[in-house]
């Protein structure tokens, strides 16, 4: 048993200031807004004044939540984590207190026992006795000290529980506020922006066309008022009127040429000028006809598919496929090259003895367990958007015969810019779902640790992923060199795309989806459909929150695991945990979740 570690007090003090903070922002506000408010003055700079007053005070005001929600959640945890440290002391203290009482008892009845066994056979009754209750009150002592380190154990693990359950709350509170805060650019703020930094270069070149041509002209006023100036001073000085007139003939003979230089030159920035808004302009009537052309398509696309019974959400993202690959053939390419980062060996990094299961764990813990080490490859909290390396673990469990089965746990896309350290990237999305041949490096990561683990051929396994770990786990499932080496009894994928994968029907494969989650549509559209097939034990349920709630999120599919699986809420979750009779050599689904011996994390990077 550990101490729970952590300053709660520091974290109570960065509550307290956001929660500060938050206030401040609300004071802010009402001053702004009291300014903004109409009153019996009235002029055109106090009418601007309020108008800026009150657009400041929309803006600032969306920060408000966040510094609010942060601050009481960093509040409530810093509560339990004290709590729970005191509680965890305490219990260490009465552990360790509790063991020696239990030594000192055990040594007492030695003792007495050695005691007992010393008296002569034709000892008196009495004294028999007495020794023997002494041995047995010196046992019951040591099973009571026993008991009470045992207690002390359990409260220990309570609070441990309940720090991280705490933990948990605090950090989704803090999650949910950032990302649904007012505060994020929206698809259409991106837009528009991109827009109006469009517009912004386009009027800044007719400004500089306009300027250019508006000093050339300056410039030309300028050069003829000099000259008139020069002629008629030679004409007050009386120069001769022969040299008068060879002058002027010279200086007009010059100013045409010095005009018709600048005016050549006016003309040249003018036409650079219009060349340069023609080719603002084209681009900008290029990318709206791609767009249109775009638009059109996926709606031709989508109309189709629902005639053909898909449902709205897979319909539009299946054609939207279509149409991006057949509009931009050029994505192709960009597959290839994918296809090509993902040629190399990973590299293995580091072995960690994980945590030991608890005994008849379900879906919904394992989906837990999939957000660990989902977290476990970001190692520098200071850089949650870099994934620095895929996590893959690995969980062997006693079957009721006493075979052990392997559950692989397989992490989803951590990292949504290609070239990083991780296998679990986009680059290994593009390549698991639109080059199927080629083997991803995650998937060549979770070979690796099995041979790492030493799982023999032939062993009993069970893959489970969710997104971009669930196509993982489905392309392992039919890949035919996999399924030779090693026995695969199940597959267990939420938000995941497996339909287009052709997993032999032996294996048993549940596939969780919500009805708002676009990405288990995302199956390649020139790919054969096996969603019919008898092994597959399909749920598209509406996500926890409703049908406006967003789909593809991890705590929500955790929440559906335990509602659909767990707790026997959908036949087909019933159906995938239900006994077999024909099982080949008697292995059951819910062998997978008997009895847990530990769990190993392996590590690794890409590799080139």
């Amino acid at each position: 048993m550990d101490p729970i570690h952590g300053e709660p007090a520091i974290v109570r003090r960065s509550g307290a200031r956001l929660v500060d903070t938050a206030q401040a922002i609300r004071n802010a506000v009402a001053e702004l807004e009291a300014i903004a408010s109409p009153d019996d003055m009235r002029s055109l700079a106090l009418d601007r004044i309020r108008r800026e007053a009150g657009a400041l005070a929309d803006e600032i005001k969306r920060a408000e939540s966040r510094y609010s929600e942060t601050g009481r959640a960093l509040l409530d945890f810093a509560a339990v984590h004290e709590q729970a440290q005191a509680d965890a002391a305490t219990a260490i203290d009465d552990a360790e207190a509790a063991e020696a009482a239990a030594d000192r008892a055990a040594d007492v009845r030695r003792a007495a026992l050695l005691e007992l066994r010393a008296l002569p056979p034709a000892s008196d009754a009495d004294e028999r006795r007495a020794a023997e209750r002494r041995v047995g009150r010196a046992g019951a002592a040591a099973d009571e000290h026993g008991a009470d380190a045992a207690a002390a154990e359990r409260r220990h693990a309570q609070a441990v529980a309940e720090f991280e359950q705490a933990a948990r709350r605090a950090m989704e509170r803090i999650e949910n506020v950032v990302e649904g805060s007012e505060l994020n650019d929206s698809l259409w703020d991106r837009f528009t922006g991109a827009l109006d930094g469009l517009f912004d270069f386009v009027r800044d070149a007719i400004t500089a066309v306009f300027e250019a041509v508006t000093a050339v002209i300056k410039a030309i006023v300028e050069l003829i008022t000099a000259v008139l100036i020069v002629i008629a001073a030679l004409v007050l000085l009386g120069v001769l009127a022969l040299l008068a007139l060879a002058v002027l003939a010279l200086a007009v003979i010059a100013l045409l040429a010095v005009i018709a230089l600048v005016a050549l030159a006016a003309m040249v920035l003018l036409a650079i000028g219009i060349a340069l808004v023609g080719v603002v302009l084209l681009l900008v009537a290029l990318v709206t006809a791609a767009v249109v052309g775009l638009i059109l398509t996926v709606v031709m696309f989508t109309a189709v598919n629902l005639m053909t019974g898909m449902d709205p959400v897979e319909a539009l993202t299946q054609a939207l496929i279509v149409a991006l690959f057949t509009l931009a053939p050029a994505l192709w390419l960009v597959v290839k090259l994918a296809s090509g980062a993902e040629t190399g060996d990973p590299v293995f990094v580091d072995r960690t003895e994980g945590w030991k299961p608890e005994q008849d764990q379900g879906l919904a813990d394992l989906f837990e367990d999939l957000q660990d080490i989902d977290d476990a490859g970001h190692l520098d909290p200071n850089d949650p958007d870099t994934n620095h390396e895929s996590v893959v673990r690995i969980v062997p469990c006693v079957a009721e015969d006493g075979t052990i089965v392997y559950r692989v746990h397989i992490p989803s896309t951590q990292q949504w810019t290609p070239g990083g350290e991780s296998g679990n990237d986009v680059t290994s999305d593009i390549v698991a779902k639109m080059d199927q041949a080629q083997q991803t490096q995650l998937e060549k990561m979770v070979i690796a640790a099995m041979k790492e683990h030493g799982i023999p051929p032939g062993s009993h396994v069970m893959l489970a992923g969710w997104s971009l770990g669930g196509i993982t786990a489905g392309n392992l499932a039919s890949d035919p060199d996999f399924t030779s080496t090693y026995k695969v009894d199940a597959i267990a994928v939420a938000g995941s795309s497996v339909d287009d994968l052709p997993i032999p029907p032996s294996v048993r494969v549940l596939d969780v989806s919500h009805t708002t989650d676009p990405v288990p549509r995302t199956e390649n559209p020139w790919a054969p459909d096996y969603s019919n097939e008898p092994n597959r034990y399909k749920i598209d349920v509406p996500p926890p929150g409703g049908a406006d709630a967003l789909g593809h999120d991890s705590e929500k599919y955790k929440t559906t695991m335990q509602d659909q699986v767990d707790q026997g809420g959908s036949p087909q979750g019933s159906a995938f945990m239900a006994d077999d009779p024909d099982a080949d050599d008697g292995i059951q689904i819910s062998d997978y979740f008997r009895e847990p011996t530990g769990s190993t994390d392996y590590a690794y990077t890409r590799g080139d």
